[in-house]
């Protein structure tokens, strides 16, 4: 796991800043290499997993001279494909993924994204033909943003930050960014909040030569299945890539571990890692839970349960009590406003799991592959809501609906209730983005003083799903959506903040395939998370796997009311807001409702919070 940067326009004391600027991704060992008739240029940060030798240092360049690589992530499936190479006579000098990837690269181009198992992001540069290919892997774990220069000319890196010490870069407000921000409380690709950065989308490339760009998909999830097997034969199918997606990710010459909550999705992983373990007689699997005051949010009993029952070695790591105060670091992180608080979670549990580990496996992506959220149960019986009469939809219930009171508290349900009525009357697409949305195009329009709502993130993704299916298009809109641009991004960049590689099984691609070409009537038979709940049985006691979904989020309501109070009032205010370009009459409204209890906006006070820390540091 490592940081990358490089430009078309290379100077080596722009480069070694942008380097410098990724330590923290990359803190035993960095690199640069500039071409020989000048021009391009790479930097490299790295944090060895594998190969602990200098051999995997980076950029690394072929053996004759031609090609360099640098890269971010891991390949699985290396040794598998080195195998293959040596077998057509390639010779390899160290023990590392990256040689194993450079000559893949140099033999195949850009087919040999089809062959690898992993998360990765990479620059390969190609010095005869003066050719840039930059790639990033299927699902978009790990990060890549460039920026276009004068003269055709580009410059990319891991990390926002890293990109700001280019010169020549437009960092102006990027107005429809903010818009989507305040939609997503994340900035979706290809957006940042600059004007002049953008991401590069999960499972593209981009290729660069004589000042051309040109960026294209090469690959895309597809749930649209059709295959209909028992949920029983599912799961026999499902297991053994559930089980090898797990043992894949344990590969490393770095001690690994696994955040465990005691849900599903981690138990699950940390029950195949304990397995994997016994079978190589190797010391038991060290999880890592974080523990809070507050019971609602707690589950270190349930972590516990599952540990003892595993026979991991367990470590309980309180929350910090002043997670809020990170709340500037950990915009730096993001280079970006960023207002998934779950995010100050990630970076305290990475933090404190750094002085055990490494490398952390973790349940992400559960939820997304396996239908585990409740909008997606919300999605299909939205279907047998609509067969209610529309005088009685419409003239009554939703009427009524907006009067349905809701606690700031941390409980959802009436607040959910009330959603789900007034948003399934709309077509799909938009019922969708209306129940994801934190301010919707209603709110955005008052905020920013547009004369029209704006455009609906999501809600156009929705459209564009290729099955019709609710539930197709429900889990394809997430994992081209809030899994990339929320999960992951808070995954890698608040655990690389603290030199932490995170590994995640379960989205793993051939997994999420063999998922999708599944019938929704076979993914949702038995409910949210069927599937892999008839996996977890195979592993786990029952009492672990019938236990309620409970999600990893702060109590922001509560901090609200507590410590962050004297920030809310300091920082929201009409001056700060008109800063941001925003109304203060909407936030003075949105403010006093949450203040009386009757709505639930703690996110979004949250995210006009982290705007303000944002424009603070610019």
């Amino acid at each position: 796991m490592c940081g990358l940067a490089g430009s078309t326009r290379a100077d080596t004391a722009v480069l070694a800043a942008m380097g410098a600027r990724m330590v923290h991704r990359g803190p035993d060992s960095d690199g640069l290499w500039t071409a020989p008739e000048g021009g391009f240029g790479l930097a490299h940060t790295r944090l060895a997993v594998i190969d602990l030798s200098p051999g995997g240092a980076q950029p690394m360049v072929s053996a004759d001279g031609r090609y360099v690589l640098a890269y971010n992530g891991e390949i699985y499936n290396y040794r598998e494909l080195r195998a293959e190479l040596e077998a057509k006579g390639e010779k390899f000098t160290s023990e590392s993924d990256t040689e194993v990837l450079l000559a893949l690269l140099v033999r195949d181009g850009v087919r040999a994204l089809d062959r690898l198992v992993g998360m990765f992001a990479f620059a390969f540069w190609d010095n005869a033909k003066r050719d840039l290919l930059l790639a990033r892997d299927r699902l978009g774990i790990k990060p890549l943003v460039y920026a276009p220069l004068d003269g055709g000319h580009i410059a990319f890196a891991s990390e926002i930050g890293a990109l700001k010490a280019h010169p020549g870069i437009d960092l102006g407000l990027d107005a429809q960014a903010l818009s989507e921000f305040l939609a997503c409380l994340y900035v979706p690709a290809p957006m940042t909040i600059h004007r002049g950065i953008r991401k590069l989308p999960p499972g593209h490339i981009l290729r660069w030569r004589d000042g051309k760009t040109e960026i294209k998909s090469w690959w895309r999830p597809r749930f649209t299945g059709g295959r209909a097997p028992t949920p029983e034969e599912a799961v026999e199918e499902l297991l053994p890539l559930v089980r090898r997606a797990v043992i894949d990710r344990m590969v490393a010459d770095v001690p690994v571990g696994c955040f465990l909550s005691g849900g599903i999705d981690s138990s699950v992983v940390a029950a195949v890692m304990a397995e994997e373990a016994k079978t190589r007689d190797a010391p038991p699997v060290a999880t890592f839970t974080m523990t809070f005051d507050e019971a609602a949010y707690d589950e270190r009993k349930a972590a516990k349960r599952v540990a003892r029952h595993i026979g991991a070695t367990h470590t309980e790591l309180p929350a910090s009590p002043d997670l809020a105060g990170i709340l500037d670091d950990t915009i730096t992180g993001f280079g970006e406003p960023f207002g998934n608080p779950t995010s100050l979670l990630i970076s305290d549990l990475s933090r404190k799991a750094r002085e055990h580990v490494t490398v952390a496996l973790v349940g992400d992506g559960g939820d997304e592959v396996f239908a585990g959220y409740p909008r997606y149960k919300g999605g299909l019986l939205a279907q047998r809501y609509r067969r209610v009469p529309g005088w009685l939809r419409r003239g009554v219930i939703g009427p009524a609906s907006r009067l349905i009171p809701e606690s700031t508290r941390g409980r959802h349900g009436a607040r959910r209730a009330r959603e789900f009525l007034a948003g399934a009357n709309l077509p799909d697409s938009e019922m969708y983005a209306s129940w994801v949305e934190y301010f919707d195009a209603q709110d955005r329009q008052r905020l920013l003083g547009l004369d029209a709502p704006p455009a609906r993130p999501i809600a156009e993704i929705y459209r564009k799903a290729p099955s019709p299916d609710p539930l197709d298009a429900l889990q394809q809109t997430d994992l081209l959506s809030f899994l990339p641009g929320n999960l992951l991004a808070y995954g890698d960049a608040m655990s690389m903040a603290h030199s932490l590689e995170l590994r995640l099984p379960l989205i793993d691609h051939r997994l999420v395939e063999a998922v999708g070409a599944l019938a929704p009537g076979t993914r949702f038979r038995h409910g949210m998370k069927g599937l892999l709940k008839g996996v977890a049985r195979r592993l786990l006691p029952r009492s672990v796997v019938e236990r309620p979904k409970r999600g990893f989020n702060p109590p922001m309501g509560v901090w609200l009311r507590g410590d962050l109070a004297p920030m809310v009032d300091e920082r929201l205010n009409a001056e700060a807001m008109t800063a941001l370009g925003l109304d203060w009459q909407p936030v003075e409204t949105l403010l006093a409702q949450h203040r009386r209890g009757t709505r639930d906006h703690a996110l979004k006070v949250w995210a006009l919070l982290v705007l303000d820390a944002w424009r603070r540091g610019q």
